[in-house]
């Protein structure tokens, strides 16, 4: 019947505005809502038939209340029905216990039920009687067919109405327009000269626009839900801005605009704010007459400072609000496809403000008043002022994404809001910096109670409590570094005797004393002896460029270098003395006993030199004072003891070194010396830390990234510091799971090493947001300001200020620069520290709640792309969070063409490889097109600096591949989505780069797709797989993955087809996969073709192969579909080399070539050893080999099955991404990989090798331990020899056996492979012996 009905109703196309609310409502997550709804409180007796009566009234003369939303052919129209065809319910309340209550409980039940567009009523209404004189009517509409304007309308309407009704007389005409007469207006605008005035408006208004600002801390959003903080303003305080209005000459409408943005302005301290404005979009009497969606937001563009007064604040408000409002037709949607804002995730504007004065007026004589309920989720944050005008004052709420504003939060934002329009009215001649939002709990909480730092601090210098120490443990044992040890006494006097060599060679009490020696127990009795001097220590880092250390030199102007005589060559013609460090146990005539100088608490302990953003290094100058306050601070925090063991691994020319070398000495701990060979071989590291015990370890993120690389690390009694860089949160989650603490700390070289520290658990990491950077510590200061030095809210981004014991000195010779970094502190009592001082660290950070600081990246690291400002810190974050991704640095750099370009140089993660298309697609779904690099380049390891920082300088500037601007289909499906783009956007051209939203297309069009898409592929397109994938080249990558002939488990995988030249035919490991050789393609050829062979089996379903021969032949008749005749290709890894050597011998059989048999760590096992030894023994066997045995020790498989589970769990397989999306369709999947596992183990083993006649290059993976393998298995290359009549070239490669096909490994491989496949393969020599056979390169 409703079919039948609706064949006589009139059917419309949707507005533009309908069309995008309608595409959200289909793609949002459960918990969004787009309805608007209120409760009109009525303070009088209602009678409810009359008033039902105007509400059906109502419905017949407005057309928006009975549309219904229909599809054809994946098209929406809205159908205007006939007849209203729902009922409206009364309901009596006023005998309930808590009648308002109840009423609420039944509308937010209502409001929350999910909307169906064609069966659903998309506007209802209710009336409640709560008392005999108070009535309560609740309108709900979804925001497709109804906005706030229209609201409005019904209220009125419905008071006439109602009103007429009870004077018991007819209702005046509407005169309410036509819901078809509002869709032809819009269409004509769209086509109207005026449309093309107010682009021209809009795109000039927002050229150059800034990044949208968030109150939000948090990243992520959805599309769900609302939050919402209420504040009120009484009649009085209504009144007075009436009256600033009045006196500035503008509206109160503009008054309330200008305060909540000031608000924002303090708040994120944006000095270009852009915030969203909703309005009517009713420019003329017809659109204001008539009720539906039309409703628009336009983009409010300020210029702020701190400086501005709020006068001139209003006057710019009004000036831009009323041109905007002159423009106000011309869509945002349409706005932002103008500015390449087309990802979900790009918004002109972020916060918002609506202002809504409606006075609701009276129904049959009794007043009435407004309760906004819901204006639908908020993506993240707009202010809502109602000014009713009804004597009941201002109401405000702040409704939010709950996602991102935790309700304290958003009450917080509340409360400032509220006290910065107090203080205006107070003094409307404030300026916007000078406006207090904080309040004086929370500015004493930011300024004093977090900082509530103080401790004594003894006059005792590092040097006091060295010695303090070696005159309570004397034979304690200090240092130990390589086979020497030694004990508090002998570096004690060890350090005396240098001082006084250094005293003889003219040193004096306030020299500096330049220092260049190797990492051993001589280094630490030299910084202290140089103290004793009272002198001030210099360190060089020996390995660093001989440029830097002459700056160095020339700018400290040491009085003398102690160095060693392997080094004294670098310093050759300058004038500089020098002294030999280790020749001081030589007989000199001086005097040990003799009284030393001693450097003096305010004297500077020792200058390290930091890099200056003009090119020459800065000297920064930290005192006795401060290093004693550092040892205090870290003797508080960690609480170390002389049971406790430090390793010393960094330079001392980085400042952390003095943690590694004074905290220990301060204490009678131990210190262990490492050299900087030892740090760069994880594995070394690891014994080294095992070795000795070690229990405090401090590195860099990019250091820990490096040991934690190593399996074999064992951090279970280790109290490990995270230092110098940002940690990120994949990199800390690991570290917490690995050592038995973890200690996140934050300082800059000129607070004296660290300023600020938090231990970090797993709870802390649960959200994946970065680990904070903690509190102050001891004597330390804290402040995160603003551009005016005033402290911002909690949780607003400033610049992070450091106060306290722990400033340096300054910049040696660099008053200016001093000056400049270090500043007189504000907030300092001026009676008990007048020359206190803040360091200007150049850091963002914000305050958390709980006072924990959180580090959000350099202030100066910021560029500037197309008029952009882009903090790379966010786009490596981004990629940081790809899976195959270990390590990220994003560079700017300019082209040969003069055009920025962002670079991002990636470290693929371990057995994963990049695909720069996917980041890159992935990347633009997240990020601003400026933002996304153009460029992917792939290292082996990002550059460091010697103190283990990120070495951006050495990031060279990429080559840059242009694409043409259009490219012609490849394949068939490209060539079909062509023709389908073609047929919807009307062009005769279209490439496969060609991005869908920058060609014109739209919610309205992105529907047309997905309703055409059956029709041509004979499958379904979610219109998330078109955000995704926005280009034809894109999306035909989706639909080959999801659906096309590539089957992930099928005996053939083919990782590059193409027709080029003859293919290189790959061959799995024992698991059966061969996957993981995709991470090779980039290392070959790019017009080589490559296929993988993979077991049969891993789908299930037949028998498995009862040999190598015959997994041989089979995988010849794959090879022979690609390539009917020879000569051939063959790479085989581990397994896959006995496999390509049974190939090799059939095909030499029926008389084929073989170009190349490549063997990656492939050894067959000793004949017949399997029947001498057990299965058990065969297992461990392998398990050397793999060097797998040291993780089953205590409990090592016993037979092939549960040798083939531990290799499974070994390689990861069924963590591989892929792996587990089968899984999810083929629950069998683990069952069948693990017995093609246990029958390829079995069939090598039975492998007896046929001679063949061609050469072999074999990749022999060299880090690997010489262990016995009980006779089963060969282990070495030349076992090979008797059955290869040719020559075997023997490549190592730095890998171990199950790490070949990692980038590092691949890259070697891949290189010896493209010079093999590019030159004529090698004559076979006539036999020789096998031991003269076996050629190493």
């Amino acid at each position: 019947m409703r079919a039948m009905n609706e064949s006589h109703c009139l059917a419309l196309p949707l507005t533009t505005a309908q069309r995008g609310l309608w595409v959200g409502q289909k793609i949002a997550s459960a918990e969004a809502s787009m309805n608007i709804a209120e409760a009109v409180e009525i303070c009088g007796p209602v009678d409810a038939e009359l008033f039902l009566r105007a509400l059906r009234q109502f419905t017949r003369e407005a057309d928006a209340t009975r549309v219904r939303i229909v599809e054809h052919g994946g098209l929406p129209r809205q159908i205007v029905r006939e007849e209203y065809e729902s009922d409206f319910p009364y309901f009596d309340l006023s005998l309930e216990a808590d009648p308002r209550a109840a009423a609420e409980r039944w509308m937010q039940a209502e409001l929350a039920k999910p909307v169906d567009f064609v069966h659903d009523p998309l506007w209802v209404g209710a009336l409640f009687k709560l008392a005999d004189d108070r009535y309560c009517w609740y309108q709900r509409a979804h925001h497709t067919i109804y906005d706030g304007y229209s609201g409005g309308m019904t209220v009125r309407r419905v008071s006439e109405l109602y009103s007429a009704y009870v004077e018991g007389r007819e209702p005046e005409p509407c005169g309410y327009g036509s819901l078809a007469a509002l869709v032809e207006s819009e269409a004509a605008y769209r086509g109207s000269e005026r449309f093309q005035r107010d682009r021209a408006f809009w795109r000039e208004q927002l050229a150059a626009l800034p990044e949208a600002v968030t109150l939000a801390r948090r990243r992520v959003r959805n599309n769900g839900g609302l939050r919402r903080a209420r504040g009120l303003l009484d009649d009085a305080a209504r009144t007075r801005l009436v009256e600033i209005a009045r006196d500035c000459a503008v509206s109160l409408p503009q008054v309330l605009i200008a305060l909540i943005a000031a608000y924002y302005h303090r708040a994120t301290g944006a000095h270009d704010l852009v915030f969203g404005m909703p309005v009517t979009g009713r420019v003329n009497h017809a659109l204001r007459s008539t009720p539906g969606m039309v409703a628009n937001v336009v983009a409010i563009r300020l210029a702020m400072s701190p400086q501005m007064t709020m006068p001139e604040l209003f006057a710019q408000v009004s000036r831009v609000v009323r041109q905007a409002l002159r423009h106000q037709q011309y869509r945002y949607e349409d706005l932002r496809r103008d500015l390449g804002l087309v990802n979900p995730d790009q918004h002109l504007a972020w916060l918002g403000i609506n202002i809504e004065p409606f006075d609701y007026g009276s129904f049959g004589g009794h007043r009435a008043t407004g309760h906004n309920l819901h204006n639908g989720s908020a993506e993240d944050l707009t202010v809502f002022v109602y000014d009713r005008d009804d004597g009941e004052g201002l109401s405000f709420d702040l409704d939010a994404n709950p996602t991102l504003y935790p309700a304290a939060e958003l009450d917080e934002h509340r409360r400032r809001l509220m006290r910065l329009i107090e203080s205006v009215s107070a003094d409307p001649s404030l300026s916007l910096g000078a406006i207090d939002v904080l309040g004086e709990q929370e500015r004493e909480r930011l300024l004093r109670g977090w900082n509530d730092t103080d401790a004594p601090l003894p006059d005792s210098t590092a040097l006091d409590q060295f010695e303090q120490q070696a005159a309570r443990t004397p034979d304690a044992v200090a240092v130990i570094a390589g086979d020497t040890v030694l004990s508090y006494r002998e570096l004690d006097e060890s350090s005396t005797r240098l001082a006084h060599r250094l005293i003889a060679k003219g040193v004096r009490p306030g020299d500096i004393v330049a220092i260049a020696l190797p990492r051993d127990q001589v280094l630490i009795a030299a910084l202290l002896a140089v103290w004793k001097a009272g002198a001030a220590y210099l360190p060089l880092d020996p390995e660093a460029p001989a440029e830097r250390i002459a700056l160095t030199l020339d700018d400290a102007a040491p009085s003398l270098l102690l160095t060693t005589a392997n080094f004294a060559e670098a310093f050759a013609g300058r004038t500089l003395p020098l002294l030999f460090a280790h020749e001081q146990d030589e007989a000199y005539e001086i005097d040990v006993d003799a009284a030393l100088p001693r450097a003096r608490f305010d004297a500077t302990a020792y200058l390290i030199y930091t890099s200056g953003s003009t090119g020459r290094p800065k000297g920064v100058q930290v005192t006795q004072r401060n290093l004693g306050n550092f040892l205090l601070a870290t003797q508080r925090l960690f609480a170390p003891t002389a049971a406790d063991r430090f390793l010393a691994q960094t330079t001392v020319a980085f400042d952390i070194a003095c943690f590694e070398l004074f905290l220990p000495l301060s204490v009678g701990a131990r210190i262990v010396v490492t050299t900087a060979e030892v740090v760069r071989n994880p594995l070394a590291l690891a014994r080294l830390i095992a070795e000795h015990a070690l229990n405090f370890v401090q590195a860099t993120p990019s250091l820990w990234r490096m040991l934690l690389a190593n399996p074999e690390l064992r951090l279970d009694g280790v109290h490990a510091l995270s230092t110098g860089e940002a940690l990120p949160p994949e990199l800390a989650q690991r570290l917490v799971a690995a050592a038995a603490r973890v200690t996140n700390l934050y300082g800059p070289t000129e607070t004296t090493v660290w300023a600020s520290a938090i231990e970090i658990t797993a709870a802390d990491l649960a959200d994946g947001a970065p680990p904070p950077i903690g509190k102050p510590l001891s004597n330390t200061r804290a402040y995160v300001l603003d551009t005016t030095l005033s402290p911002v809210p909690t949780g607003s981004v400033g610049e992070l200020y450091i106060g306290g014991a722990c400033v340096a000195k300054g910049y040696l010779g660099r008053d200016d620069l001093t000056a400049e970094r270090f500043i007189a502190d504000p907030f300092a009592d001026p009676l008990s520290a007048a020359d206190a001082r803040l360091y200007r660290t150049g850091d963002l950070a914000r305050w958390r709640d709980d006072g924990i600081i959180e580090y959000l990246g350099r202030a100066d690291q910021q560029v500037k792309i197309r008029g952009h400002r882009v903090e790379l810190g966010e786009i490596e974050t981004h990629l940081r969070a790809e899976e195959t991704v270990a390590e990220v640095a994003v560079a700017l750099h300019t082209d040969a063409a003069g055009h920025a370009l962002l670079a991002a140089y990636l470290v693929p993660a371990t057995g994963l490889s990049l695909d720069s298309d996917g980041l890159r697609r992935r990347l633009a779904a997240k990020l601003p097109d400026h933002m996304v690099p153009s460029v992917y380049v792939e290292l082996a390891a990002l550059p460091l600096t010697p103190s283990g920082k990120l070495d951006r300088k050495a990031l060279a500037p990429p080559e840059r591949n242009r694409q043409a601007v259009y490219a012609a289909p490849r394949s068939e499906i490209e060539r079909k989505l062509v023709a389908l783009w073609q047929q919807i956007f009307g062009l005769e051209r279209v490439g496969i780069h060609d991005n869908f939203f920058e060609l014109g297309g739209d919610s309205l069009t992105a529907a047309e797709l997905v309703a055409a898409f059956p029709q041509h592929f004979g499958s379904e397109l979610s219109l998330g797989a078109l955000f995704d994938g926005s280009t034809i080249a894109g999306l035909a990558a989706y639909l080959e993955h999801s659906g096309g002939e590539n089957d992930p488990l099928g005996a053939l995988l083919s990782l590059r087809p193409t027709d080029r030249e003859r293919p290189l035919f790959c061959i799995h490991p024992v698991t059966g996969f061969s996957w993981s050789y995709a991470g090779m393609l980039r290392h070959l050829d790019e017009t080589l073709p490559v296929y993988a062979l993979q077991s049969r089996g891993l789908r299930g379903g037949g028998a498995l192969p009862g040999s190598i021969e015959e997994i041989a032949a089979d995988y010849i008749a794959q090879m022979r579909r690609i390539q009917p005749q020879g000569p051939y290709r063959l790479l085989g890894w581990s397994l896959g080399g006995l496999i390509g050597h049974a190939i090799a011998a059939q095909l030499q059989q029926v008389g084929e070539r073989i170009e190349l048999l490549a063997m990656m760590d492939s050894y067959p096992f000793v004949a017949d050893a399997h029947d001498a030894q057990s299965e058990a023994q065969q297992a461990v066997a392998v398990l050397k080999f793999l060097g797998f045995h040291h993780r089953t020790r205590d409990n090592p498989p016993q037979d092939m099955r549960s040798l083939a589970d531990l290799l499974c769990r070994e390689y990861e397989v069924f963590s591989i991404p892929l792996v587990q999306e089968i899984m999810k369709a083929d629950a069998r999947l683990i069952e069948n990989v693990t017995a093609v596992t246990r029958n390829n183990l079995m069939l090598a083993r039975r492998y007896r090798p046929a001679p063949i006649e061609t050469d072999v290059v074999f990749f022999n993976a060299g880090l690997k331990e010489h262990v016995d393998l009980d006779g089963l298995l060969h282990y070495h290359a030349a076992a090979w020899q008797p059955f290869i009549g040719g020559r075997i070239e023997i490549h190592d490669v730095d890998c171990h056996h199950q790490s070949m096909l990692e980038p590092r490994a691949a890259a070697h491989i891949g290189r010896v492979l493209r010079e093999r496949l590019d030159s004529p393969p090698l004559p076979s020599p006539p036999p020789t012996p096998a031991a003269l056979a076996v050629a190493y390169s």
